[in-house]
């Protein structure tokens, strides 16, 4: 623990009691910290449903309310739960009414809450390294210590996190449930689409018979169709966000890339998406900073919310983790065809294959959405945005847009060097305002 606390610079908060109450009964028994947890979902789930943030706009707390009901179902039904990652197609699962829950979900819940160390040790404890993405590190410590319950079974495919081979192998192994792994060429064509269809069949097969009951495929395509059609409008909310002044968060942020993934293909995300372009037009100009985020959002730390959180001066406008899939291109295939529509989908996501395709969606993003700048999140961990942030950032100060690169960790509160972050953060705020009086003067 004291090797933890070394990492980052921060005091006691009073969240740091619910942590202490999960590590203590962790400690006793698993059950009473699964029990915990599920209090403090359930509360969560419950208040952003029945109390939600009138200051927010409607989108925010749609999404919030969509996140935080899905979440709590890898607690308390985990027969219909399925644990997948982030990035894998899962209208399978929606249309067997099946709920996915990923890492990123789970282990950023934890986190925000302030229960994540008990996790992070408990897996080290069992052997998972220290530099190991912290997302998965949480869920695997969920696992192994018996307070996450085990899922129907585990789904997972090669984009983008390299984590995923060991966790989802890992997890099949300790829970003795079955896993089904996508693999997905890099190559942007139709025959790598229809490779990865069949594979989406193969998975259809394992979830009947792991669920107990027969895919209906008419059920498939409508959720193909809401995912296509949601797509569509969140590719639409990117012109839409030039010039306007959302008030949003990092954690919405983070709420809104989770939902874009697990929650596509649901009526609920696609309200998300549409309220989303209504709250869009709806709002003021924007007389602050806007930037472009890649990677996750660290929603919890103080150096970055301080300058981000509802504030007119600087917001985040808009992430690639959200907008990692092309919504305005014709798409090859329709809903008719839903194995193949789900395959394209995932082939063009900017996380699959070179750190050039990422960057030209990041570019594309900061182009059409007028932001003054782009932040990388280098996540802890994270060898695929470790090894490419540098090639982000050169690239798209090539095509005008500075680039701040931070190293962190949006899984785990102490990795981060908050006086360190806060120094480099606030100096790129900073030059970003000088660039736009410069630009204005001449």
């Amino acid at each position: 623990m004291a090797r933890r606390a070394s990492r980052g610079t921060r005091g006691r908060e009073p969240l740091d009691l619910y942590g202490d109450v999960v590590g203590a009964a962790l400690a006793r028994r698993p059950s009473l910290a699964r029990d915990a947890l599920r209090a403090g979902f359930d509360f969560t789930a419950w208040r952003v449903s029945h109390l939600p943030d009138k200051d927010a706009p409607l989108s925010s707390q749609h999404a919030a309310e969509l996140f935080f009901t899905r979440l709590t179902g890898a607690l308390d039904h985990p027969e219909s739960t399925a644990v997948t990652s982030l990035f894998l197609p899962t209208e399978v699962f929606q249309a067997l009414g099946a709920s996915p829950v990923c890492a990123e979900a789970l282990a950023g819940t934890c986190a925000g809450a302030h229960a994540e160390v008990p996790f992070v040790t408990a897996a080290e404890g069992a052997g998972i390294p220290e530099t190991y993405c912290s997302y998965h590190k949480v869920l695997m410590g969920m696992a192994t210590s018996g307070v996450l319950p085990p899922p129907r079974m585990l789904a997972s495919c090669s984009v983008a996190c390299d984590a995923n081979n060991l966790t989802f192998k890992t997890l099949a192994d300790l829970w003795g449930v079955p896993h089904f792994y996508v693999d997905v060429p890099y190559e942007v064509t139709r025959d790598s689409a229809l490779y990865v269809a069949e594979q989406f069949r193969g998975l259809a097969r394992a979830a009947e018979e792991c669920f107990g009951h027969r895919l209906d495929e008419a059920e498939l395509s409508a959720c193909v169709a809401r995912s296509q059609r949601t797509l569509a409008l969140l590719d639409r909310s990117v012109d839409l966000r030039r010039g306007r002044y959302l008030a949003g968060d990092l954690m919405g942020h983070l709420m809104g890339a989770v939902n874009a993934q697990l929650a596509l293909g649901t009526t609920a995300e696609q309200l998300v998406a549409t309220q989303l372009c209504c709250d869009l037009k709806a709002a003021p100009a924007s007389r602050g900073l806007d930037l472009v985020w890649v990677h996750t959002a660290p929603f919890f730390l103080a150096p970055l919310t301080s300058h981000l959180d509802r504030n007119p001066d600087a917001q985040v406008i808009a992430t690639d983790m959200e907008l990692c899939c092309p919504g305005g291109e014709a798409p090859w295939f329709g809903p008719d065809e839903p194995f193949e529509a789900m395959a394209e989908r995932i082939v063009r996501n900017c996380y699959n294959g070179p750190a050039e395709r990422r960057v030209a969606r990041v570019r594309e993003l900061a182009r059409r959405s007028g932001a003054d700048g782009v932040v990388v999140f280098s996540h802890w961990g994270c060898k695929h945005t470790a090894g490419a942030s540098q090639i982000i950032r050169a690239e798209l100060e090539e095509a005008g847009f500075p680039t701040l690169v931070l190293d962190g960790d949006g899984g785990e509160r102490q990795n981060n060097m908050d006086g360190q972050m806060r120094t480099r953060f606030e100096a790129f705020l900073e030059l970003l305002r000088t660039r736009r009086e410069e630009r204005d003067d001449s």
